[in-house]
């Protein structure tokens, strides 16, 4: 009996590894390269593994492939970008064949994969700007979170849902409020 727990027991600890999604897996995790080393070092870095993600910014489809800008931001445990006010700039995935920008829109949360290529010199509106690149194998579109609306109700349970008005032994009509928010009387039907 003993076994079976620990068989149980290692298939979920193993399970709990693998939250990255399989379009984002890569062989060995240590030898990816952060967005800030290949930006410091575009030679250096070159060649080299790297997943990186962030927000779309644009993308151009034309005849030899797709090229996704993206404004980077930090990954979490599981390979989500972190939207804060803080960007380290921006960078471009060059994807081989066709993306649809209806479903790569922009603003929507993106996470790639691959090899870093050559930085590209290129413009942001006016200001001139150093793009590095990756070579994306992999690439993971983030579903858009719904915002909770849920709000928490603190008042008496007693009185929460105003339905309790004090027992009467004769009938008093008490004032309910309808739809339009006028007052009717209790014993009015009408």
């Amino acid at each position: 009996m003993l076994k079976y727990w620990f068989i149980a027991a290692a298939t979920l600890s193993l399970g709990a590894c693998s939250t990255i999604p399989d379009e984002l897996a890569v062989a060995n995790e240590d030898n990816l390269v952060t967005y800030t080393t290949a930006l410091d070092n575009p030679a250096q870095a070159e060649g080299r593994p790297a997943r990186w993600g962030g927000v779309i910014a644009e993308v151009s489809n034309s005849d030899d492939g797709t090229v996704i800008e993206v404004v980077n931001y930090a990954l979490n445990s599981y390979g989500r970008p972190v939207v804060t006010d803080n960007s380290d700039g921006r960078f471009r995935a060059i994807i081989d064949g066709f993306v649809d920008p209806m479903v790569y829109e922009k603003g929507r949360s993106v996470t790639f994969s691959g090899t870093i290529g050559a930085p590209v010199e290129d413009k942001i509106d006016e200001y001139r700007y150093l793009f590095p690149t990756l070579n994306a194998s992999g690439r993971y579109l983030w579903k858009e979170r719904q915002q909770n609306t849920a709000e928490v109700d603190y008042s008496s349970l007693w009185y929460r849902h105003y339905w309790y008005s004090q027992p009467y032994r004769i009938y008093y009509p008490v004032p309910v409020r309808t739809n339009g928010g006028s007052q009717k009387s209790g014993g009015d039907n009408n």
